[in-house]
């Protein structure tokens, strides 16, 4: 239903109100989309039923909108530069703070949580920094919302297992545990990291009486100022320094400036600030800069490491072009990184890091002639750069994701694709930088909230499932691969080859020879039989789909295959496809079929994803 305009902006108003956001004009659509799911849920048919119910539980209402209406958007170590920017310098120099003032209590505000992703991240740092850098020392943290319901999400402390994946495990290690029964997809946090955690519901707008007298050595307000005016974020920075304590350190979003406004603070880095008077470290005395009482701040340009550092090396191994060229994007010295070098397989990544100086290495699982489980096998060793798996492979895979991991690699990543790329920068920089920097000679093995996630493949009912592959006559040694890699049970595999028409019975016996599988030539009308791989023609393949439409599928679809058969692939809607990654889009076809493909990956991970659609998940009882 559309909703009059009148009622987006009463409601907008109500709640710019209470928390100081702006919901103007650009945010009129978002406004709109959300109170029509709000009155959908409520059973609502018209604007006016929603305004009466506004006006007689306003309370309650209000307190919902809030909720509805606020940005919730975050990840752990969500700008990992300023955790950073706190292990090289800024800890440090608090630590000789506290110890100057006799206090053991490393006091943090993160003033605008959310869901608690932030203080969790900030507890699970802490952890592990203070033992290092101070260990006869604790820490508080208080982390705080306008919104009521984020706030109970944060202090239940219990997130779903794909958000947790994201932490560097050098601080994932001991701090969370899987759920049971209906939540076994999430995990929990441990006591070790909750305990010194506390949870408030606090309006930046109007803290001051809430937080009398209390201080804080490090204030993260990070990502809320976009929200607000300039003169609200001025009062706000102004209110937020009464509760700083001398020495220390605000941090805001790294996309949002103090610029235009006059605030007593002193520039530290990007999107780091201190008061008007800081003293110098002796450890780091080049990381304050001179401050000019009252003067605003300088504008911020586009991001770049705070900390001075040499770029962190990285080399690559893998064979999928799309990787390769989305690592040259991201991984720049912009952003503190160098791409060293790339090999296609670990053989040649042996060979190649002889003569290349790399602080970490990014490792596939799926690769032509040695693979990354092979490669760690053979090179794996106290001398090695630290090792993060980059890859397709679920993470929780007990053959392949966590025997990289037992077997040497200290983190992992599972690979992005051009669409989410925004989205896992961020987490890949962040773990490349914890691996290269703390784990050096480090072997971790399974972490115990990995091994309670660990699960393995299996097709069940392969007589109900069906797998279809379209090949070109040159890609006859990749179908071999592809086909020796396939475990039972199976179902019924059907091979389409494009200009074979007088060559399918060659074919078929080269590659039943080849694969150690039963390979035909498919009859019209036959029952197709699980484990058994049957060749066709492309002519064939609207008789075949019409036949077996409705069962689960799963469509393989090598590069060489021309693009006037992709419309017809793709008609099969309710299959999976799969799309082998290629230097080059060929026609506009191909570019329409790696825009529809589920998966875009090495023809090496082919026998992987296709099982992986095809199967159900089961625990491991062993």
């Amino acid at each position: 239903m559309a909703l009059p305009s009148v009622l987006v902006e009463e409601v907008s108003q109500l709640v710019n109100g209470i928390t100081g956001i702006q919901l103007g004009k650009k945010q009129a659509a978002m406004v709109e989309s959300r109170l029509t799911r709000r009155m959908i849920q409520l059973g609502f048919q018209t604007p006016d039923e929603y305004l009466s119910h506004i006006k007689e539980n306003r309370e309650s209402e209000i307190t919902a909108l809030v909720s509805l209406l606020t940005t919730h958007h975050t990840n752990f170590f969500r700008e990992f530069s300023h955790f950073e920017y706190l292990e090289h310098t800024g800890l440090q120099a608090l630590i000789t703070s506290l110890r100057q003032r006799k206090e053991k209590v490393l006091r943090v505000w993160s003033a605008a949580c959310s869901r608690g992703h932030e203080v969790y991240s900030l507890s699970m740092f802490l952890s592990v920094q203070l033992k290092r850098l101070a260990p006869e020392m604790t820490f508080e943290i208080l982390g705080s919302d306008v919104d009521s319901q984020s706030i109970e999400i944060a202090k239940n402390g219990v997130y779903r297992w794909n958000e947790i994946k994201s932490i560097p495990s050098i601080y994932l290690d001991k701090n969370w545990v899987r759920g049971t029964g209906e939540i076994s997809e999430f995990v929990k946090a441990k006591p070790v990291i909750k305990t010194a955690c506390k949870f408030e519901t606090i309006n930046l707008l109007d803290f001051s009486k809430q937080l009398s007298g209390r201080t804080f050595d490090i204030i993260f307000c990070r990502n809320v100022f976009i929200y607000f005016t300039l003169e609200q974020v001025r009062s706000i920075t102004e209110n937020l320094m009464k509760n700083l304590a001398q020495d220390g350190i605000l941090f805001i979003g790294i996309s949002e400036s103090l610029n235009g406004i006059t605030v007593p603070v002193t520039y530290l880095a990007p999107s780091v600030y201190g008061h008007k008077r800081v003293v110098a470290s002796k450890v780091h005395p080049a990381v304050f800069a001179p401050t000019l009482p009252l003067r605003p701040v300088p504008a911020q340009t586009a991001f770049t490491a705070p900390v001075a550092q040499t770029p962190v090396r990285v080399f690559s191994i893998d064979d999928s072009p799309t990787i390769l060229s989305l690592l040259k994007k991201i991984l720049t010295k912009e952003m503190g990184f160098e791409l060293v070098g790339t090999a296609e397989n670990g053989v040649d990544a042996a060979q190649k890091l002889k003569s290349v100086n790399a602080d970490v290495v990014t490792l596939d699982i799926h690769m032509p002639v040695q693979n990354g489980i092979e490669y760690l096998q053979k090179n794996r060793g106290s001398m090695h750069p630290p090792v993060v798996m980059l890859t397709s492979v679920s993470r929780e895979d007990v053959e392949l994701g966590l025997k990289s991991l037992e077997l040497g690699a200290v983190d992992y990543v599972e690979k992005p694709s051009l669409s989410d790329l925004a989205k896992r920068a961020d987490e890949i920089r962040t773990k490349l930088r914890c691996a290269a920097l703390s784990m050096k000679g480090g072997v971790r093995g399974v972490l115990e909230v990995e091994r309670a996630f660990e699960r393995t493949f299996r097709i069940t009912s392969p007589e109900r499932k069906m797998r279809v592959v379209f090949a070109g006559i040159g890609d006859r040694e990749k179908l071999v691969s592809v086909l020796r890699s396939l475990k039972a049970p199976q179902p019924p595999t059907a091979v389409f080859i494009q200009g074979a028409e007088v060559l399918l019975e060659g074919l078929a016996a080269s590659l039943s020879a080849g694969s150690g599988l039963s390979v035909s030539v498919m009859k019209s009308g036959e029952a197709l039989q699980p484990g058994r791989v049957y060749l066709a023609n492309c002519s064939g393949y609207e008789e075949f789909k019409e036949a077996h439409f409705e069962k689960r599928t799963s469509i393989l679809v090598f590069g060489d295959v021309s693009g006037e058969v992709i419309p017809k692939i793709l008609s099969w809607t309710k299959a999976h496809v799969i799309a082998e990654d290629l230097n080059l889009i060929l026609s506009e076809q191909h570019r329409a079929l790696l825009t529809s493909a589920q998966k875009v990956v090495p023809y090496t991970s082919f026998a992987y994803h296709s099982d992986e659609c095809l199967s159900v998940e089961e625990r491991r009882t062993d």
